[in-house]
């Protein structure tokens, strides 16, 4: 369709209602044109409508025209998505221009809240939200990338960096020992426990994050760790419009690690070899002490880069195509997108497709009904390189033989072997997500209340496949190795709400009552074999194995109901108060403890809307205050159960039969209830000088109680532990987000946001005894994640070789002098024993800070994120030479101890920890996480070829981190969730290029 055929159409439309207008008395004809205020640019689309006329209106034209018929004295209302609302009265017949500026948050200042939505004025809990504006800022194809450092509080974390895996992300800490501490994530109203990653970002409207327990209490027993929702973009009234937007870039590694090479690494062996087993003159000739593979390379000094191989340079590129619009009654939304994404480790990457379509229809002036669907498909496999044993392989190490094939020991020792050992195994994962959302919107003849119903609907598989063939090390060793694996999960929620929202006079209520059933189902299946007759059938031939042969299944379900009720009261927009109550009961929980009651309050006073409040630089000052309770129900299914385990028993006959038993930590608990969390909240929003600075500061404290953890019980009673609620911990902190508009002129505009936050948490009660869990590493009055070790305070000297044997047990000089701490009456003692042992730090960071900047002139754009860790504790995997194994290669230009270099930084190679402790530091960096620099093509040259909008932009992701630590792949790996990943071997943090181009029509 032309635009000449459009003009024809809306001038056709436009006739009549001018026809039709000519029948009423006192009627006036007026036309107009709605514009940007910035840019002056034609809105297309624009609603016009007259209040208090039953939603008699129009919409723009495809130049920002319209017209319509309307009283004398009518009062217009301009409106359109990302701009602030207009009010207009019409006295005369006339033509009007109207601008409409530009609304930072979008939706007319409108904040997404939890069943619902409210104007930022009006908030009064701890909500962040994060506008479609922000989350472009970060050009990624990831979600939470786009999410880093926008919101203070929210610490995501990308701890497994490999294309496909998801991130850790904690909103205001951890609460919980054992139970899962991450935030309920709710997509178009309905809770989502599919994968972040499987999300489309440029499918994602805004996006709110509900922090304190006001906000989030609406969400009752899965809200205690906070709530991120999530709304994706709906069609807009108004001619159809096609989008593409396409990215293509190259990513490598952000780093690589500087590994010994050549003659260094000779001589750290000979350093090691001279040190450890004691050789001298001629046996430390390399020729002797070099592994025999090694000895060819380096006499013909010939050496390997492993880094060059398990490494590369890697293809990314992704492609969105969509349509949307909308008439009077209908607007419609779909899109289809692609992501390819090769992985910076060889044999990794990432395809990802996904299908969305919104659609609303408004059926008539009182039902209006909506469907949601989001379609992924994501495919991961392959076996990656074994990287830590590529980072420690010798640069003499036998990298293939003379055939061309995979040397399995390139030194000859078997610890560590060929990195790309295993990778041609074949290995296909395949993972589906079907997400559906429904809703029916009625407004009942009562006026004031309305009745809303959800029903969603969400489907995963995940299927993995793998053969290890003959061609591989795992796979020769049992002639063929093969495994399939399948996960079905679903569930299903349906909630009805029934609103009541009316003002009067200066009042305004806004209540809500809840009705929700959630039931969720999760089943799995597994079948492994190994020895087969050849390699021709991978794992399609599972009958075939003949050994070896298992098969598992599982299936768990559970069931959630609840009841919940809330009021928003405001008081001319001075005074705003929130009463919400929840009651939760979960299926997991005890039979006399199911249902949970957890209730809110929050106030909110905004002083400068008083009339004694006349500081002129004071755009807005509002007061909150909030307290709640959350629950957490985050805990395996029947654990109330006793759990039964299966073993083989072999009677006398020799006959084979299946036994069940109870193992240690299988008995069953059936008093378990929620986990509880109880919050307070303080908070400040404000503005000066038109918006120049703004922002908001909040302080909170959360009181944890109840905790769900394993109980270690005496052997006598049959097992070992059960799952209890027991235990407290409280966590605190302080959020800072100043957002600033440095300049703003008619072509050049500089926008800052800096995000702060800072959260310290403690133990306050484990067991009910007073005593610490030193197995666990759980210490009452210290952080709930902690390193627990003796603390190193320099290197034993040559000169202090007797006092090193006197007072630690095994010293000799180059050892690790270790700090004598304590003792068993709790003072120092002069000797190193188990009691030495202290609170090293905490694993989660002291603060957090990012600033954004957003830069403009005239049709050019360019912004740059910046994302900090500050003061968190790491442990130095390349300090302990032991658990480095000191025969293998290491880091160049360490500067570790030598009778001939007796420094006090690091130990000798030859030193083997004392009673298996470790090294420690506390950690800083900060990520240069994106810059985009973008240019949008003017209006009036794209008319010409029938093009709406142009955009093109180049940009980096992770350019560089500073850091007080040189030695990483990935600055962001930890064992925060107990599994031990330090930041040397982890799969790398990626640096992207990227060239991006927005197309519109």
């Amino acid at each position: 369709m032309n635009k000449k055929l459009l003009k024809q159409i809306f001038s056709t439309v436009f006739f009549f209602a001018f026809v039709a207008a000519n029948s009423f008395a006192q009627q006036l004809q007026i036309t107009g044109r709605v514009v940007s205020a910035k840019d002056k640019e034609a809105i297309i689309g624009a609603n016009v409508f007259i209040e208090n006329s039953s939603g008699n209106g129009t919409i723009t034209d495809i130049d920002g025209n319209f017209s319509l018929s309307v009283p004398q004295n009518a009062m217009l209302t301009i409106s359109y998505i990302s701009y602030k609302s207009k009010q207009i009265k019409v006295t005369d017949s006339h033509s009007l221009r109207i601008e409409l500026e530009d609304d930072a948050i979008g939706l007319d200042d409108v904040v997404i809240i939890g069943y619902g939505s409210q104007r930022k004025s009006d908030l009064t809990g701890g909500i962040t939200a994060v506008g479609s504006e922000k989350l472009q800022m970060v050009s990624t194809n990831n979600l939470m990338d786009k999410l880093t450092g926008q919101v203070p509080g929210l610490n995501i974390t990308n701890t497994k960096a490999r294309p496909g895996e998801d991130q850790t992300f904690l909103i205001r800490g951890e609460n919980s020992l054992s139970a899962d501490n991450a935030p309920l994530v709710v997509l178009d109203g309905i809770p989502y426990n599919g994968s972040i990653g499987d999300i489309d970002p440029d499918v994602i409207e805004s996006l709110s994050v509900l922090k304190d327990a006001s906000s989030a209490a609406i969400y009752g027993s899965r809200g205690s760790n906070g709530v991120i929702l999530i709304q994706t973009k709906k069609g807009k009234k108004g001619t159809a419009t096609v989008s593409y937007k396409g990215q293509i870039g190259m990513q490598e590694p952000e780093r690589r690690l500087n590994v010994m090479k050549g003659e260094e690494y000779v001589k750290y062996i000979q350093d090691y070899t001279r040190l450890k087993p004691g050789y001298t003159g001629s046996s430390l000739d390399p020729n002797i002490i070099l592994n025999p593979s090694e000895r060819a390379n380096y006499q013909a000094g010939t050496e390997t880069d492993w880094q060059d191989i398990i490494f590369r340079k890697a293809l990314t590129h992704s492609h969105q195509i969509s349509i949307s619009g909308g008439t009077d009654r209908t607007a419609y939304l779909a899109s289809l997108s692609f992501l390819g994404e090769d992985g910076v480790v060889t044999n990794t990457g990432l395809k990802r497709t996904n299908l969305t379509l919104n659609l609303t229809q408004e059926l008539n002036s009182w039902l209006t009904i909506g469907m949601g669907t989001q379609a992924t498909q994501r495919e991961t496999g392959g076996i990656q390189p074994y990287i830590e044993a590529g980072l420690k392989m010798s640069p003499y190490g036998i990298y293939k033989n003379a055939d061309g094939n995979y040397v399995d020991y390139p030194m000859d020792q078997t610890l560590f072997y060929n990195p790309m050992a295993d990778t041609d195994a074949i290995q296909d994962k395949t993972s589906r997500n079907i997400f559906i959302s429904t809703f029916a919107d009625l407004i009942l003849p009562v006026k004031g209340f309305s009745f809303r119903s959800n029903f969603g609907y969400n489907y995963r598989n995940t299927f993995t496949g793998a053969y290890y063939g003959r061609n591989t090390l795992t796979g020769k060793k049992v002639s063929g190795d093969a495994s399939i694996e399948n996960i079905h999960y679903y569930d299903y929620t349906w909630e009805n709400l029934l609103k009541y929202n009316n003002t009067f006079g200066k009042h305004k209520i806004d209540a809500t009552l809840l009705f929700s059933i959630q039931q969720t189902n999760h089943q799995e299946s597994k079948q492994t074999g190994q020895s087969f007759v050849n390699d021709d059938s991978d794992y399609h031939n599972m009958g075939g194995a003949e050994k070896n042969q298992t098969v598992t299944s599982k299936l768990t379900e559970t069931a959630l109901l609840s009841y919940m009720g809330r009021i928003n009261y405001a008081f001319a927009s001075k005074y705003m108060l929130t009463l919400t109550a929840r009651s939760d009961g979960y299926s997991a929980f005890g039979v006399n403890n199911k249902y949970a009651f957890f209730p809110s309050v929050a106030a909110a006073w905004n002083l400068s809307s008083e009339d004694f409040f006349e500081a002129e630089s004071i755009d807005m000052l509002k007061i909150r205050a909030s307290f709640g309770s959350n629950g957490n129900q985050a805990i395996k299914a029947y654990q109330t159960m006793n759990r039964l385990s299966l073993a083989k028993y072999i009677w006398g006959d020799g006959t084979i039969v299946n036994g069940t038993f109870i193992p240690s930590n299988g008995v069953g608990n059936p008093h378990l209830k929620w986990e509880t969390t109880r919050t307070f909240n303080w908070g400040v929003d404000f503005s000066f000088w038109n918006g120049r600075l703004s922002g908001n500061i909040d302080l909170y404290r959360t009181h944890t109680v109840d905790l769900l953890m394993s109980r270690t019980v005496p052997i006598m009673n049959g097992y070992r532990t059960i799952m209890d609620n027991v235990g407290e911990t409280l966590n605190k902190g302080v959020e800072i987000a100043v957002n600033t508009i440095n300049i703003s002129s008619k072509d050049f505009n500089w926008t800052t946001n800096v995000n702060f936050s800072l959260n310290r948490d403690k133990i306050l009660e484990l067991r009910g005894d007073g005593k610490d869990d030193v197995t666990n590493k759980w210490f009452i009055g210290k952080p709930l994640r902690v390193f627990y070790d003796y603390n190193i305070i320099g290197t034993w000297q040559e000169n202090e070789a007797e006092t090193a044997k006197a007072q630690q047990p095994g010293a000799v000089p180059g050892s690790a002098k270790l700090e004598d701490h304590s003792g068993p009456d709790g003072v120092p003692d002069g000797k190193i024993t188990a009691d030495d042992k202290k609170i090293i730090g905490s694993k989660l960071p002291s603060f957090l800070l990012s600033m954004g900047n957003q830069v403009s002139y005239k049709n050019f754009y360019a912004s740059l994120m910046l994302n900090g860790v500050f003061g968190q504790w790491k442990e130095l995997h390349e300090q302990n030479f032991d658990r480095w194994m000191p025969s293998y290669n290491y880091l160049s230009g360490m500067n570790y101890w030598t009778p001939e270099n007796p420094t006090n930084e690091m130990t000798s190679p030859a030193y083997i920890p004392y009673d298996k402790h470790t090294f420690y530091k506390k950690m800083t960096y900060v990520k240069i996480k994106n810059i985009t620099i973008g240019y949008n093509f003017k209006k009036n040259l794209l008319d010409k070829i029938g093009i709406a909008g142009l955009s093109v932009n180049v940009s980096v992701n992770n350019l560089y981190t500073f850091s007080n630590l040189k030695n990483a792949l990935n600055f962001d790996s930890n064992d925060i969730d107990g599994t031990y990943r330090n930041i040397l071997s982890t799969y790398p943090s990626a640096r992207s290029y990227i060239v991006g181009l927005n197309l519109t029509f």
